[in-house]
C-alpha cells in the first residue's frame, strides 16, 4: 500500500468515525433532553419532527451529488441520514411511552442499550470493511504488476 492509498484510507475511516461520533452524540443529546429535562418533553416531539426533516433533506442532497457524480461513499451517507431520518419519529414515541408511563422497561433498554451497541457496531464493521478492502486492493494490484512483468 502506497502513501497515497494509506492517506485516501485514513480519510475514509476518519470520515467514518466522525460519523459514528455524530449519531451517538445525536442520541446521546435527544436520551439527555428527554431523560434529565423533563420540562422539554411537550417540545420534544416538534424538535424531534425537524431534526427528521433536517435529516431527510440531507439525505436527499447527498443521494443527488451521489448520482451525479457517481460516488459510493456518498450513497452510504445518504443512506445513513436516511435511516436517521426515519429513527426520529420511533425516538419520539419510545420517550413518548416512557414519559408517560406505557412501559418503561423495554423502551429505555431499548434505546440505551440495543440501539447504541447497534450503532457502533456497524461503524466499527464498516472501518473494519475500508481497512480490509483497501489491503485486499492494493495487493491485487501488487499481484496484476507481477504478472504484466
Amino acid at each position: 500500500m502506497n502513501y497515497t492509498e494509506r492517506n485516501k484510507l485514513l480519510d475514509k475511516i476518519s470520515v467514518i468515525g466522525l460519523m459514528a461520533v455524530f449519531v451517538e452524540l445525536f442520541l446521546y443529546a435527544v436520551d439527555y433532553c428527554y431523560t434529565k429535562r423533563f420540562d422539554t418533553v411537550a417540545n420534544m416531539p416538534t424538535a424531534m419532527n425537524i431534526f427528521g426533516l433536517i435529516f431527510l433533506a440531507v439525505s436527499i442532497v447527498l443521494f443527488v451529488f451521489a448520482f451525479k457524480k457517481d460516488k459510493k461513499n456518498f450513497k452510504i451517507y445518504a443512506i445513513e441520514f436516511l435511516v436517521l431520518a426515519l429513527l426520529c419519529p420511533f425516538i419520539t414515541y419510545w420517550y413518548y411511552c416512557a414519559y408517560y408511563g406505557l412501559s418503561t422497561t423495554w423502551i429505555h433498554s431499548v434505546n440505551h442499550h440495543v440501539l447504541w451497541i447497534i450503532v457502533l457496531a456497524y461503524y466499527v464493521i464498516r472501518i473494519i470493511y475500508s481497512i480490509v478492502n483497501a489491503y485486499l486492493n492494493s495487493n491485487s494490484r501488487k499481484l496484476k504488476k507481477k504478472k504484466a512483468l
